[in-house]
């Protein structure tokens, strides 16, 4: 038996048989997002979908395919899936049923604003940095876990104290708020998944910092719930800003096609100036363009600053 915490390219059954012998539970990277999505019907439709969605809440899965020797079962899968996907692309998440069963609800994305290339420069991490983590997360993976007689994990739970509980019902409070009054659907459903995953940050905070020597493993206090909680905020935003892309990329699909080209051909920044040019060398007028651009103003640009726009895909 070999131990992993980390596979790549691999089908549901492979990481169902790596994840028998590895209890602890296993990242999947994934280079590429969109090769991780698109290949979800390589054997038969909609199946591997569904097993992320399951392994989302822990649901036990069973995997008896004709290429396995015995059905393996797994009680409470843990695995997490990272990985990196264009921004042109993200449309592609929500097509067929992934934009109403749930499945880009699950997904958190890390969307820094204003992202450039940087220039290459002389800074490098500190020596001792490597060897700090190495230790840190040694400690986490050398955690000794409880197992019953049939070999199955037996969860050791941390209740959050006093001042955790309350710090986490008011921030539930709020969000629950913020659902119901959201319209658009997918944000609602995003919006519902952050109440798991905020136990679920302050669980990791609260055990990163025991791992630094910082806390204790007997409980969650405020300062993991504090953090668990700003975590989730930001990743609100990036939902946010995620649902815009998407939505603008339905829209640019049903542009007519002289605006698509337009809308192609225009930089990534411009003036108005600078877009009246560019549209009239393609037989459009200056009032149609602005009309063109005042219209999906918030939806396919963004208006920078006075006279100055941006394509939001």
């Amino acid at each position: 038996m070999r131990r992993r915490f980390l596979v790549s390219d691999i089908t549901p059954e492979g990481l169902s048989l790596i994840h028998v012998q590895n209890p602890k539970g296993l990242y999947l990277w994934s280079d590429e997002l969109s090769a991780w999505f698109k290949n979800f019907n390589r054997y038969n439709n909609g199946s591997e979908e569904q097993f992320w969605l399951s392994v989302f809440n822990a649901k036990p899965t069973i995997s008896d395919r004709k290429s396995t020797q015995s059905p393996i079962f797994i009680r409470r899968p843990y695995i997490s899936v990272i990985g990196t996907i264009q921004k042109k692309i993200l449309g592609e998440l929500v097509k067929g049923e992934r934009s109403s069963n749930g499945f880009i609800d699950r997904i958190l994305f890390v969307f820094p604003p204003n992202l450039k290339k940087e220039y290459w420069n002389e800074l490098e991490l500190s020596t001792h940095i490597v060897p700090l983590w190495n230790s840190i997360v040694k400690k986490l993976t050398d955690i000794q876990c409880i197992t019953d007689e049939e070999g199955e994990l037996v969860p050791t739970q941390l209740p959050f104290n006093t001042e955790a509980r309350t710090l986490l019902y008011h921030w539930q409070h709020k969000n629950t708020d913020l659902c119901n009054s959201e319209m658009d659907e997918v944000l609602v459903g995003v919006y519902s998944k952050l109440d798991i995953y905020v136990i679920r940050f302050s669980l990791i905070l609260q055990l990163s910092r025991w791992a630094c020597d910082e806390s204790d493993k007997k409980e969650i206090d405020s300062t993991s719930v504090e953090g668990a909680i700003s975590i989730v905020e930001y990743f609100r935003i990036t939902a946010k800003r995620v649902q815009g892309i998407t939505n603008s990329s339905a829209m640019l699909e049903q542009l007519p096609t002289d605006k698509l080209s337009l809308y192609n051909t225009l930089p990534v920044e411009f003036t108005t100036s600078e877009g009246i040019t560019v549209a009239q060398k393609q037989n459009i007028s200056a009032d149609s363009f602005k009309r063109f651009l005042a219209d999906k103003k918030g939806k396919l640009f963004e208006n920078v600053k006075h006279g100055r726009y941006k394509k939001l895909i």
